[in-house]
């Protein structure tokens, strides 16, 4: 008796669909997995590897954008794993050039620095540090800046895993950004700020262009404006 196995196509089409179903209720994911359908960056910098985004470790600060649309008010869900170099999660950011990125940043990085929100770019270096780990943030009209410590920072930092795969979170609710990180909140930002602060824009990735290497993966969101 001889023993029929599933074909390749069978094997692919399941795994399209365990993947599908592992979307939450409200969730659309906007990566495939295979290829860079739906994102768009300097040619030749980006590409998918091992069902992951990643940069091709170029000398050039550049960013890979979503071009599903510039959402205000939403929650980004994202798996990610840090290597080596300078990257980031960008949101509701602005492509003032061609792949060229200014606005709120989540940095990606080595365990130490962490939490930080700051703004990508911005002419004023007083927006760098926006947020950090443990920090509630509010800026007001005129920019200025209160801190509120929520939170231990380093015991904030202790949910984040070296070399591994973690768990990202980005929720944008009118003036409010929050970052969680496998499901801890790493620190949180209201930006009043009539200058700088902006309602709605762009997601993209960061390769700061320092030889970095990270991937990005099961990128879902929800878009609730």
């Amino acid at each position: 008796m001889s023993i029929r196995l599933p074909s390749l196509s069978c094997i692919l089409c399941l795994a399209t669909f365990l993947n599908a179903a592992e979307v939450e209720k409200g969730f659309t994911s906007i990566f495939n997995g295979k290829d860079l359908t739906g994102w768009e960056g300097m040619p030749g910098m980006w590409t998918v590897k091992d069902g992951a985004i990643t940069p091709k470790q170029s000398t050039i600060n550049n960013w890979v954008f979503w071009r599903g649309g510039q959402p205000a008010d939403f929650e980004l869900r994202l798996s990610f794993r840090y290597h080596s170099g300078n990257s980031g999660v960008q949101v509701r950011t602005i492509e003032f050039e061609p792949f060229q990125s200014r606005g709120y940043q989540v940095e990606v990085a080595p365990q130490a620095k962490m939490g930080l929100w700051h703004h990508s770019k911005a002419p004023a270096k007083s927006r760098h540090k926006l947020a950090l780990a443990g920090e509630e943030t509010v800026y007001a009209k005129d920019g200025k800046k209160s801190i509120k410590k929520v939170a231990d920072p380093d015991k904030v930092k202790s949910a984040y895993k070296e070399d591994d795969w973690n768990d990202l979170v980005v929720i944008a609710k009118g003036p409010t950004l929050i970052q969680k990180i496998n499901g801890v909140v790493f620190s949180q930002l209201t930006d009043h700020d009539e200058k700088y602060s902006t309602s709605k824009g762009w997601i993209a990735f960061q390769d700061h262009g320092k030889g970095t290497k990270v991937e990005f993966k099961n990128i879902r969101i929800r878009i609730d404006k």
